[in-house]
């Protein structure tokens, strides 16, 4: 039986949306570490648009072990969960993209400042907790997703 093209594409659309409800409780969650962002009604716009950066970022791990595991739909495939590239790339590619991002926002760009109460990766001058959001969250959206019945 052909499944419907809804149907082949639940698995990424689950995945894409625990990524999206976890990166904004997140994004939330940190912003009174950033300068200006006191409250949450002072912060959730900012904070929503933020997540479809994190979002991005997430589309590059998925295309990424898309390309490792040769299949566009790798995320329905139980036996992609026993890949270790699934769970070793997430974090390393998440390190790399929010790195450079926030080196970016805040040397080039200037686009936000941290506050006081932000701890701080001394060698690189960026702050630990949007670094250890991309460690954390690409391989808990992974986790969650699994647990959905897929059925490819």
């Amino acid at each position: 039986m052909e499944l419907s093209l809804l149907q082949r594409l639940r698995p990424v659309i689950i995945f894409f949306g625990v990524s999206f409800l976890l990166h904004l409780l997140w994004e939330n969650a940190q912003a009174p570490l950033f300068v200006g962002y006191e409250s949450l009604a002072q912060h959730f716009w900012i904070c929503f648009k933020a997540t479809g950066g994190d979002l991005l970022f997430m589309f590059i791990i998925y295309a990424t072990l898309a390309v490792v595991h040769r299949d566009p739909f790798w995320i329905a495939n139980r036996s992609s969960y026993t890949h270790p590239a699934t769970w070793i790339l997430p974090p390393f590619i998440g390190v790399l993209l929010a790195t450079n991002m926030e080196l970016w926002a805040i040397f080039v760009d200037q686009r936000w400042q941290y506050a006081e109460a932000m701890p701080m990766i001394p060698i690189l001058s960026v702050a630990l907790i949007p670094i250890l959001q991309m460690i954390i969250i690409p391989p808990l959206t992974i986790f969650i997703s699994s647990r959905f019945p897929h059925r490819l």
